[in-house]
């Protein structure tokens, strides 16, 4: 986890995607670290030495608070989550409310799919591609991760066990808005990209007609992985979203 110093300023906490580690916040954390805070926690199971695993995503919500000191934090905290970190930045906000002040979703999948389950087996079979550099190229790319950010990738996955990679699939794809997001008053932003799988674009225009204080951005011509594709977009987005709530 990178923190930036001067722990009074406001702290943004940036959540990482699945497959994914806290290097994916490298332009977030150089942008917006001479006037936030940055923390960056790693998810359960993407430690590269570490043999622990995903579980649910309010486990990690859990973890994300411990690794962060959240509670002990002078102030409330913006999260914002990418993908399966927007999910846990979603249940960070309904598990410590006092401690959250703004919430901010990127490409995340916002209600359950059919065959959540079958998902999570079929990603654990296919646990044994992960170690091929070409099966993780062909991964990468659909994330949009930066050739230079590759080997931080490969890396990961080569690393992530097939019990983390059943369960995070499945708590992915089975995920709810919890009720008490839904019914919170703190700004939310929900920004993904127009070119995203539409079930997920649509679950998200759902939340946003729900949750009475939120925005909802949708870029054109963005696919997923947005914070790694077109970073200098999405740092302006977000920083022009701060400034206004």
């Amino acid at each position: 986890m990178t923190s930036a110093p001067g722990r009074e300023r406001p702290t943004l906490v940036f959540i990482h995607g699945g497959g994914v580690g806290p290097w994916m916040w490298a332009d977030q954390t150089a942008h917006f670290s001479a006037d936030y805070s940055v923390l960056t926690p790693t998810l359960p199971g993407h430690h590269l030495h570490d043999p622990s695993s995903f579980s649910t995503h309010a486990e990690a919500a859990k973890e994300v608070a411990r690794e962060t000191g959240l509670l002990g934090l002078s102030r409330p905290v913006t999260v914002i989550g990418f993908s399966l970190g927007g999910q846990t930045a979603t249940q960070l906000a309904a598990l410590y409310p006092d401690h959250v002040e703004r919430l901010v979703v990127v490409s995340s999948l916002m209600s359950p799919w059919p065959g959540a389950t079958v998902f999570g087996v079929l990603a654990a079979a296919s646990a044994p591609l992960s170690r091929s550099r070409c099966f993780a190229r062909a991964q990468a790319a659909q994330l949009a991760v930066p050739a230079e950010m590759f080997d931080d990738y490969y890396a990961l996955s080569r690393s992530i066990s097939a019990r983390t990679l059943r369960r995070l699939i499945q708590a992915n794809f089975s995920f709810s808005v919890p009720d008490e997001v839904l019914s919170s008053p703190i700004p939310a932003l929900l920004m993904a990209g127009d070119k995203e799988e539409t079930r997920l674009v649509r679950a998200m225009e759902d939340v946003h007609s729900k949750v009475r204080n939120s925005s909802l951005q949708i870029h054109p011509g963005v696919g997923h992985g947005m914070p790694l594709a077109q970073p200098g977009l999405f740092n302006a987005s977000l920083r022009s979203w701060l400034g206004t709530v």
